[in-house]
């Protein structure tokens, strides 16, 4: 894979330029470029870089196993690697944690004997198949690393500064050029057929001369993906039935095109054969989203803060990691996706590319709503305020739900995202480019 520029460098920087510093986490799901980001982070900003993969050398588990002394543990690492190892200059990784309990349980211990030592440790599955007694808590500080963000595929093609444009769009409402903003659309569209997954990504650079047979190898990579993580399933899921994960992960989607259904929540009814409610599904529901592969939006009936207080345990929408994934799992025709004319699907890949966005701009307190005759896709926490998110996949931005429900609440901002070009702030009402959506939240966290 070549060179990706990803916005969470910035955040290993000011980690390793601190005077003291915790372990490092980085979480996420699989093959979104955990172990490529701290090889190049330890290659660019470090004298040295000691990798320890403990999927590839399960011998080094063994070194952990006798106590957690860090001293010890460096000696005998020392020993192993027939190298000496200087934190005051070497970054060291544990790679695949999640195949070691014991090493992550001895950040806590590495932390308290060397606060100024620079150690990453990296997994997936880490939320998953393991006690809470083995996370190292208060002890680390945590980066979940997602697919690439649309900025981030922007960059990767070489458009930095449609990229750089497009951040300063974000940023307050402006005029975008018809011109600039049908190009930022064009790379839109592809975007929401590769997704961000780097590997595929890099893929589709390597053939865009062709876009035939770039995006078929894109589809070939996004079903190879989709079936390594029901493998997952098999292998990882412990206790938990690796046939219920299997059956949501693979609902989703066609749940999602179901816009005609008219219901605004994730429906257990039929997703096992037999008996199937919330009771059944709660626990494979929350292993994907431990995994890092699903996004599970609760839904609110009342708006009032704190929206937590007033969420429906059992009610929620569930969206999946990866835009890409969803239309690889719903066998949508890539040249039907790059006109942009594939019928109501279109909603709600559009919904869930933006709820990708929102999630990688660092917004967390994300909410759906329903009331009896409207319903808004995203309520976003704003201090103790709530912004309501409408999306719409196409032109028309006649919205009956914002209007009722901006009558209703009388929010202070309201936002409608769309595939006009419009930036533009009217009356409390900001409407902006579907590809705005992390520029935006991004100018909410500020």
């Amino acid at each position: 894979m070549g060179i990706m520029k990803r916005t969470v460098w910035d955040e290993l920087c000011i980690w390793k330029n601190a005077a003291s510093r915790k372990p490092l986490l980085v979480q996420g799901a699989r093959q979104v470029g955990k172990t490529w980001l701290l090889r190049e982070f330890g290659k660019f900003c470090f004298n040295e870089c000691i990798f320890l993969d403990f999927a590839e050398d399960p011998e080094l588990s063994s070194l952990f196993k006798r106590n957690l002394k860090p001293a010890r543990i460096l000696d005998d690492l020392s020993l192993y690697l027939n190298r000496e190892i200087d934190l005051d200059k070497t970054l060291l990784v544990f790679d695949e944690v999640q195949n070691c309990p014991d090493a992550l349980t001895s950040l806590k211990y590495f932390y308290v004997k060397y606060p100024s030592a620079y150690i990453c440790a990296s997994g997936s599955l880490l939320g998953v198949g393991l006690s809470q007694q083995n996370f190292p808590v208060g002890k680390v500080d945590r980066l979940w690393l997602r697919p690439l963000s649309f900025e981030e595929f922007l960059l990767a093609n070489g458009e930095e500064r449609l990229a750089e444009k497009m951040a300063d769009f974000g940023l307050r409402p402006q005029a975008i050029p018809s011109v600039i903003h049908g190009k930022i659309f064009d790379l839109f569209k592809t975007y929401l057929i590769t997704g961000g997954m780097p590997e595929v990504v890099a893929k589709y650079i390597e053939l865009k001369e062709s876009r035939l047979m770039a995006f078929k190898a894109v589809r070939q990579l996004q079903h190879l993906l989709i079936d390594s993580y029901l493998d997952d399933f098999a292998k990882h899921s412990g206790n938990v039935n690796a046939i219920r994960i299997a059956s949501v992960f693979k609902n989703i989607p066609k749940q999602l095109a179901r816009e005609c259904s008219g219901s605004r929540r994730f429906v257990f009814k039929d997703v096992l054969p037999g008996r199937s409610t919330y009771d059944v599904l709660a626990e494979p529901i929350a292993w994907l989203e431990q995994a890092g592969l699903i996004h599970c939006i609760p839904l609110c009936r009342t708006v009032r803060y704190p929206l937590e207080a007033y969420a429906q345990s059992d009610a929620f929408m569930l969206y999946l990691f990866d835009a890409g994934l969803l239309g690889a799992m719903l066998n949508l025709d890539p040249a039907v996706l790059q006109r942009y004319e594939f019928g109501q699907i279109k909603g709600f890949m559009a919904e869930n590319a933006v709820l990708t966005e929102l999630v990688y701009a660092g917004k967390k307190d994300v909410y759906t709503w329903r009331g009896k005759t409207a319903e808004i896709e995203f309520l976003l926490q704003h201090g103790d305020g709530v912004i309501p998110v409408e999306v719409k996949a196409g032109i028309n931005t006649k919205a009956k739900s914002m209007k009722w429900f901006r009558e209703k609440y009388n929010p202070e901002l309201s936002i409608m995202f769309s595939a006009q070009g419009a930036n533009q702030l009217d009356n409390g009402l900001l409407h902006a480019p579907l590809y705005l959506s992390a520029g935006v939240s991004l100018t909410l966290n500020d």
